[in-house]
């Protein structure tokens, strides 16, 4: 690799042409997102001192990121966090990656949830199934943080890696929302109505990808399998979990679960056949995304 000081818009035209010839469809973006990254800065700082000068520390770094990039390895690992929702969030490979498509469950889910507290119900509990890094947890976290600290609501977010939820204790710690957050190893609700209260609220954003589609899956073969293998169709556990909502949520709850293309409408069928409630969220895409299921 290089050995002497380089400048950043040579780094950047060397970086995309390692990427690009190593496969990567967002070469340039990549690029310019590691080249950004080595020097401490974003992207348009980068644009702007195109003559600033790569130290050798850095371009030692940068050339690690190149060979890990070129390999599949994702952008949010390499840096070591995702912007979600508009916030920084710590990823590594003990988690899924959050995905802009999830953000609409985690907004749906908010709505519901500040509807019913504005009724004054109090005790409600809310649950984030499949936590993983916490992503969705945070943004229920954040807007509701006084309704927690105040007891009148409860917010579980479970997971059945230890390890997911080593890494989402560590966000919620790094946003301030140590104690108020449940955190659990679970299989989905399992504990729901023993040892823990039954959810008025529940969203899960489970595995939905079909099994034949992981074969070969690039940069997916970094994140863990059992966070995006949903079976042979991708439903598994979401039919799992939905063939269990009736026994254990609260009277009147309800349920927002993200799915994959062309899943909502087999969601659906199985809820309704179950006496549940149900309705269709698209995403920005236009995709079938959110499906909303209420209790009786």
């Amino acid at each position: 690799m290089v050995a002497t000081a380089e400048p950043l818009a040579d780094a950047t035209a060397r970086a995309w042409h390692l990427l690009a010839a190593a496969g990567s469809p967002s070469a340039r973006l990549d690029a310019e997102i590691l080249v950004a990254h080595a020097v401490g800065r974003d992207r348009s700082w980068l644009a702007a001192h195109p003559e600033v000068t790569l130290d050798q520390a850095a371009q030692a770094q940068l050339d690690e990121w190149l060979v890990r990039r070129a390999a599949g390895e994702p952008i949010a690992y390499l840096r070591g966090w995702k912007e979600w929702h508009g916030h920084r969030l710590h990823t590594d490979a003990r988690a899924l990656i959050p995905r802009p498509e999830t953000e609409i469950v985690a907004d749906l889910a908010v709505v519901d949830l500040a509807h019913r507290l504005s009724d004054g119900t109090d005790a409600l509990t809310a649950w984030d199934v499949g936590t993983g890094s916490g992503a969705v947890a945070l943004v229920l976290a954040r807007r509701f943080h006084v309704a927690l600290a105040l007891g009148r609501l409860r917010l579980v977010a479970s997971d059945l890696s230890s390890d997911a939820l080593e890494l989402a204790a560590e966000n919620f710690s790094a946003d301030g929302f140590d104690g108020l957050v449940t955190l659990v190893v679970a299989d989905l609700l399992e504990p729901a109505g023993r040892w823990l209260p039954r959810p008025d609220v529940v969203v899960a954003n489970l595995p939905y990808v079909p099994s034949a589609q992981l074969d070969g899956a690039g940069s997916l073969g970094f994140e863990p399998s059992r966070a995006l293998d949903g079976g042979p169709d991708g439903l598994d556990l979401i039919r799992c979990l939905v063939s269990t909502l009736p026994e254990t949520m609260a009277a009147g709850a309800s349920a927002w679960l993200e799915v994959g293309l062309g899943q909502a409408a087999e969601v659906a069928a199985l809820a309704e056949s179950l006496g549940m409630t149900v309705g269709v969220h698209r995403d920005l895409a236009g995709i079938d995304r959110a499906v909303e299921l209420r209790a009786e």
